[in-house]
């Protein structure tokens, strides 16, 4: 046998469900809320309290002097403003100037996106004149290469203080180095 639920103690029951859910539904809508675009997924109430995320994927600032350097040095026939090892590092550059990021590791910098002899093409041919190397690069092939035939460029030439510049990636803050590539090697 069945029994019905009273109107009072039904509408008692479903504003207590409701009322339930409002904490778990806030949660789940707090990266939207504070416009939260982090590479690695994050909820809750402290993205609030921090005004948004400012470790997403392409949110980081960039080293606005390392812009006017590149453009400056490249010149027109290359097709990358810069290479790097890794999203995180490159995504902001790409935002703020609409131009092309070489990542030769990938999303995070582990895989090997490209050979090294494809990349020496790449630098032979012009296409890409400069690398820049991050303090959470790995020691690939390549990232050996440019260290061994690459050219430092003085942190100073590009609005840095030191042969290493602080900039401010997307992970943080981190030490970056800017190489000249060799136009054969």
């Amino acid at each position: 046998m069945m029994t019905l639920i009273p109107a009072k103690e039904r509408l008692f029951l479903t504003l207590g469900v409701g009322f339930l859910c409002l904490a778990p539904g806030f949660w789940a809508l707090t990266p939207t809320i504070s416009g939260e675009s982090a590479a690695v997924p994050t909820t809750g109430p402290s993205l609030l309290s921090r005004g948004g995320a400012a470790t997403g994927l392409g949110t980081g600032t960039v080293n606005t002097q390392l812009i006017k350097y590149l453009k400056q040095h490249n010149g027109k026939s290359t097709t990358y403003l810069f290479a790097t090892t890794d999203s995180n590092t490159a995504a902001p550059y790409i935002i703020k100037t609409g131009q092309a990021v070489m990542t030769i590791g990938g999303y995070n910098g582990t895989d090997n996106a490209i050979s090294l002899k494809k990349f020496k093409q790449l630098v032979k041919d012009g296409k890409v004149k400069y690398f820049y190397i991050s303090s959470h690069t790995n020691n690939n092939a390549i990232v050996k290469w440019v260290k061994k035939y690459g050219t430092k460029v003085k942190a100073s030439a590009y609005g840095g203080t030191s042969e290493t510049a602080n900039d401010m990636g997307a992970m943080g803050s981190t030490s970056a180095t800017l190489y000249r590539l060799p136009s054969s090697n």
